[in-house]
């Protein structure tokens, strides 16, 4: 059923099952999700496996941990800063 569907779909016949499951993790990832979400969604027990294959797909991964710092702690462009007299 899979290779009949891969044929109607038009992509390559050499894309397997594990091509795509590959194509989804990096997906996911890149748009920013969970790495423990995704790594439920695969069925892993737990993110290390995810972490050591896919780790390299997260580059900008310190700037958002950053962002979200920064934004919680009211850094982020466009806040005030420090000049609030009611504090």
């Amino acid at each position: 059923m899979f290779g009949a569907a891969v044929r109607n779909a038009g992509p390559p016949d050499c894309i397997t099952t594990h091509d795509l499951r590959h194509h989804y993790t990096s997906v996911l990832l890149m748009q920013g999700a969970s790495v423990m979400v995704v790594a439920e969604r695969l069925g892993h027990e737990n993110a290390t496996l995810v972490l050591s294959t896919y780790g390299h797909l997260m580059p900008d991964s310190e700037g958002r941990t950053r962002r979200a710092v920064d934004d919680a702690w009211g850094c982020a462009p466009g806040v005030p800063q420090g000049n609030d007299s009611t504090a």
